[in-house]
């Protein structure tokens, strides 16, 4: 194929990546548009409520991002809160989602079965069952997640303790320690957690063509080296999109005490300029850790021609 043809063909790509874009656009500029640019004029005003209705915003500039930083304590101690559990949650998931996807793409009787398990957690968490068990079984639904959380609290208590200690007598830093035994207490987090990334690597794994084991094991190599040589080079596109999935998913899941606490100061404080301001500084702080991980770990994608 001649470089004209070539050339010819990355257009008809483009072209055809920009027509799957136009339902990203519309849907951002009838739902998104407004409140991004809102949040913006928000962050740098002071808002008051008048008494018969509606608000009053005075200019503030970037005084509400200087109170964010420096001015309300609890912000930063909770950023702070959420970028440790983002070093502990993403590298666990990822490397956990790795090795279940792996071990699904085998042939074994039940696997059918074994893969609705792990999903069914993704299926749960929608929106539509959410809201229907809060208003169907409000009593029930608490008493269940009551009683599982102190049942999984005292076996990851149990767990825990008898990690440290074996930790602890091998001479294993304390830091260490707590960083290794984090995932232990999170365990059943971080399998909910991992079900999207599962499902991505199970499609990674199942694009690899046959013929590439074949032609290896003729070669003569082990799977070991078939694995490192063939299985993770080609996934690795799966990888990069897991891992920004991963601290995306992280950082906004309903249970992120930054995101809650930005959502107190707004509907509880009513103090939005200041809650715009510590979305604005807390978006941004998401966006240069997402680029800094693309920029690392592209270097080292293999991507398919």
């Amino acid at each position: 194929m001649n470089s004209k043809k070539v050339n010819e063909l990355k257009r008809r790509h483009d072209r055809f990546g920009l027509v799957f874009m136009i339902p990203w656009f519309i849907g951002f500029l009838a739902f998104f548009c407004f409140p991004f640019f809102h949040s913006v004029y928000l962050s740098l005003h002071n808002i008051n409520f008048l008494q018969g209705g509606g608000y009053s915003a005075s200019p503030a500039g970037i005084g509400n991002y200087v109170e964010a930083v420096s001015g309300d304590a609890n912000f930063i101690k909770y950023v702070a809160s959420s970028l440790l559990d983002l070093l502990i949650n993403v590298p666990v998931c990822l490397v956990f989602a790795f090795f279940v996807a792996v071990l699904l793409s085998q042939k074994f009787h039940g696997n059918t079965v074994v893969k609705a398990i792990f999903f069914l957690p993704v299926i749960l968490g929608t929106g539509v069952f959410l809201s229907v068990q809060t208003g169907t079984s409000d009593v029930a639904g608490m008493t269940v997640s009551s009683a599982m959380e102190e049942g999984s609290g005292s076996i990851q208590v149990l767990q825990s303790m008898n990690i440290v200690k074996i930790l602890q007598d091998i001479g294993v830093s304390p830091e260490l320690t707590k960083y290794i035994t984090e995932p232990v207490d999170r365990i059943y987090s971080i399998i909910t957690m991992s079900s999207v990334q599962i499902f991505l690597f199970l499609v990674g794994l199942n694009s690899v063509s046959p013929s590439l084991y074949e032609a290896a094991h003729i070669e003569g190599a082990s799977g070991w080296v078939a694995f490192w040589k063939i299985t993770f080079p080609m996934v690795s596109p799966i990888i990069l999109v897991n891992i920004v999935y991963s601290i995306i998913d992280n950082f906004t899941m309903s249970t992120n005490t930054t995101m809650n606490y930005i959502y107190d100061v707004a509907f509880s404080q009513f103090n939005y300029g200041l809650s715009s301001a510590m979305s604005w500084i807390y978006c941004t702080i998401l966006t240069l850790i997402v680029g800094i991980a693309v920029w690392i770990v592209s270097k080292r994608v293999v991507f398919q021609d």
